[in-house]
């Protein structure tokens, strides 16, 4: 087939190339023009066709970003950025990783223009970027610093008649509180203070650094936000109020030949530039994705990567890309608060067999913790984090809900025949027994005995070292990088200069990225209607979304059945 079809593929090349050169030799160049906005996934992945429909236009991709600025700041046509920056929900590593690109472009000489109609701390950390700022006249810096919030459900589910009968392992694991106590322990207001202090103080530090302030002047300053546009111009956070065609009319001032080029326009006109300074073949690398919670079975895919990531899935896609020998590099791409500690373990076993055919490298997105740093921390495998990354949290969690109370205030009776001693082990009709408990607590502690000592061999170190940093700790990147738990700081573009190295290439090699796509379905069309699924599902969203904040009925329907879980104690949503 591939036969048949090349002198058309040939022939669409030759149109593609020729246009290019007609375009570039009558029009051309000089200014990148991004709009950057939403979640900024590494890519973009499929849609059915009624989300497709339904779904408004996506913003652009991470790679897509870092690959156009790593061009830009090497492409002798292009004179300066200008970048329209809208809501952001990409979480602070993801910024991080567009602002030192943004630097990057501007280390090689070339002026970066920011424009805003309004920024919260994600925004304005990715703002830090550009050599200037400006905000609409009548928007505003909502800057004021870092908190965090911790839910506790104790009260509603005594009152509810359910009973948490949890049971975790490690210091700090709190998972648990959420549902089984009224207030934080000591443990959990230490690991949360660390966390919400180490953020506030890279916060600190970059904003001092890229607005050539004191970091006793900043602190002072995000005391009296949030800002009104004038303010914030006043405070030295921004540079200018104005509107986006003002801040354009300036840069038409300086480059009285403005002609301005879009982000998919870009990467297709600058192919040339890629070619010029990445000379040879691509060599393949696949790019292995854990997004999500982890759990057994088949992934949970979303419209910016895997809503949660299936232990069956991934090692179809493991298998394949360890398997292919044209790939000759995998890169482990994480952004996983975890989940169950059986398909982490799994994950990780095979991850280690694929390192004897060819080397892995891991990059940290926002979030790798519990069961998303056990897949991360391989043999030999170089893990690159950003300072503000989420990760640590080494711990396992594992119980039940007791709901006989619940049962009894809704006038249902359950009676159970059953033989065996344990035969009710995991029945919610019951509480546990002395002897059960003891059980579950014998099982936890084999569990997280076993999660470290995987978790030291991983990371090459005694078991006391890793037992001292994981006790379900939750800790930075920057921290993480400080107490051995991670290697290098960057983001993906980082983690693939690595795998050059790897590979023995040189810095200017080009690289082929790989997506294994997910399992393809048995049937093209599948319609269901269950009527308990979608009850739950609308629940879900107002008990566990909407009034809850941490969606805990959501991920109670996720983990069903699962023995022990490896997972964040909580989840971030940064605005």
């Amino acid at each position: 087939m591939r036969f048949i079809f090349f002198p058309f593929i040939l022939l669409a090349r030759v149109f593609g190339w020729i246009g290019r050169a007609l375009y570039l030799a009558f029009r051309g160049y000089n200014v990148v023009h991004l709009k950057l906005r939403g979640s900024l996934p590494d890519r973009h992945h499929a849609l059915g066709l009624v989300a497709a429909l339904s779904r408004p236009s996506r913003g652009p991709t991470l790679l897509d970003v870092l690959l156009a600025l790593d061009r830009a700041r090497r492409d002798p046509r292009v004179k300066a950025l200008f970048v329209e920056l809208g809501p952001l929900s990409c979480g602070l590593a993801r910024a991080e990783e567009v602002r030192e690109a943004l630097l990057r472009v501007q280390a090689s000489g070339r002026p970066v223009w920011l424009y805003a109609e309004e920024m919260g701390l994600t925004e304005y950390l990715l703002a830090l970027g550009a050599s200037k700022i400006v905000i609409a006249p009548a928007g505003g810096l909502a800057l004021t610093g870092v908190a965090s919030e911790v839910t506790f459900l104790k009260g509603l589910l005594d009152k509810a008649g359910v009973k948490a009968q949890l049971a975790a392992r490690g210091k700090y694991k709190s998972a648990r509180e959420l549902f089984a106590e009224s207030s934080m322990s000591e443990a959990n207001r230490e690991m949360t203070e660390a966390l919400v202090g180490d953020l506030y103080g890279q916060a600190v530090s970059q904003i001092a650094r890229s607005r050539r302030l004191s970091e006793e002047d900043v602190r002072s300053r995000l005391n009296q936000g949030p800002f009104l546009a004038k303010e914030a111009v006043g405070a030295a956070l921004v540079d200018a109020a104005g509107y986006s065609d003002d801040l354009e009319e300036d840069i038409k001032k300086q480059f009285p030949k403005y002609r301005p080029v879009g982000l998919s326009s870009y990467l297709d006109l600058s192919v040339s530039v890629a070619k010029k300074s990445r000379k040879g073949r691509p060599v393949p690398v696949a790019i292995l994705e854990v997004g999500g919670h982890i759990k057994g079975g088949r992934s949970l895919p979303g419209p910016d990567g895997p809503r949660a990531t299936g232990s069956r899935t991934f090692l179809g896609q493991l298998e394949s890309a360890a398997k292919d020998s044209s790939v000759k590099a995998i890169l482990l791409r994480v952004d996983s608060p975890g989940g169950s500690a059986l398909a982490s373990d799994l994950m990780w076993h095979e991850l280690k067999k694929a390192q004897e055919k060819k080397p892995v490298v891991v990059s940290m997105s926002n979030v790798a913790a519990s069961g998303g740093y056990y897949v991360s921390a391989l043999p030999q495998a170089p893990i690159f984090c950003c300072e503000a990354t989420i990760t640590g949290s080494i711990g396992v969690l594992g119980g039940k809900f007791s709901l006989a109370g619940l049962y009894e205030k809704l006038g249902i009776k359950k009676e159970t025949i059953s033989r065996g001693r344990r035969a009710a082990f995991y029945s919610a009709t019951s509480d546990f027994t002395e002897g059960e408990l003891a059980k579950l607590e014998a099982d936890i502690d084999a569990f997280y005995k076993d999660f470290v000592t995987k978790m030291a061999e991983g990371r090459a170190k005694p078991y006391e070292a890793i037992h001292e940093v994981a006790q379900g700790r939750v800790w930075t990147g920057r921290q993480a990088l400080g107490n051995g738990l991670a290697d290098r700081r960057g983001g993906m573009l980082e983690a693939l200069a690595e795998v050059r190295k790897a590979l023995s290439l040189s810095e200017e090699a080009p690289l082929g990225l790989l997506f294994p796509e997910a399992e393809k379905a048995r049937w093209p069309i599948r319609i269901e209607w269950n009527f308990q699924d979608r009850a739950m599902e609308s629940i879900e969203q107002v008990l566990g979304d909407r009034i809850l904040g941490a969606g805990p009925l959501r991920l109670a329907r996720l983990f069903a059945g699962e023995r022990v879980l490896a997972v964040l104690p909580f989840e971030m949503d940064w605005r």
